[in-house]
């Protein structure tokens, strides 16, 4: 990517959202002050806290995973179900903070498992970045030997090992 931040003045970025976000008989979106902007890395972030005071971060806005492994919807649904569990029991009968209050404390370890388990998926697919130079000689350099021989390492565990295989089944359907 090339683009800088001041390349995305305000009108631009309100065009993008606009042109975006359009649906046909509704009413434009209401423009208002954008007090902060940066480029995202999409391919891993995880927020921590993921509360503070009555903010409550769920799905991408906590934490984004690689594609890889297929669990950024899984993740965002069980943080909502924790989060509403949680906004039911303290505007519910019960009148207790404790689960709303401990919700980043419950969450974190599962979206580190789900982190982990996305990366060791990059990592059986790709071997990693390429070197130029390298490659157009037809050679690869010692990193990306190294990169190689672990992706067939994990490959070959995945196939050769019941155990190593019935985890990653289970870690796939997130069961």
């Amino acid at each position: 990517m090339t683009d800088t931040l001041a390349d995305w003045p305000d009108q631009r970025v309100w065009g993008e959202l606009e042109e975006r976000m359009a649906i046909s008989g509704q009413s434009s979106l209401v423009r208002g002050d954008l007090i902060e902007r940066d480029f995202l890395d999409l391919r891993v972030r995880v927020h921590e806290p993921m509360q503070k005071g009555r903010i409550f971060l769920a799905g991408n806005a906590a934490h984004m995973v690689t594609p890889a492994g297929a669990k950024g919807m899984n993740m965002a649904i069980q943080d909502v179900i924790e989060l509403a569990a949680g906004l039911c029991e303290r505007y519910g009968a019960a009148a207790t903070s404790e689960r709303l209050t401990g919700y980043t404390a419950s969450r974190l370890p599962e979206i580190w498992r789900y982190q982990e388990f996305s990366n060791t998926v990059l990592g059986i697919l790709h071997a990693g970045p390429v070197a130029q130079t390298a490659s157009e000689q037809g050679q690869k350099t010692e990193a990306e030997g190294f990169a190689c021989r672990l992706r067939r390492a994990r490959i070959d565990r995945l196939i050769n090992d019941p155990d190593y295989a019935r985890w990653f089944g289970r870690a796939y359907a997130g069961s």
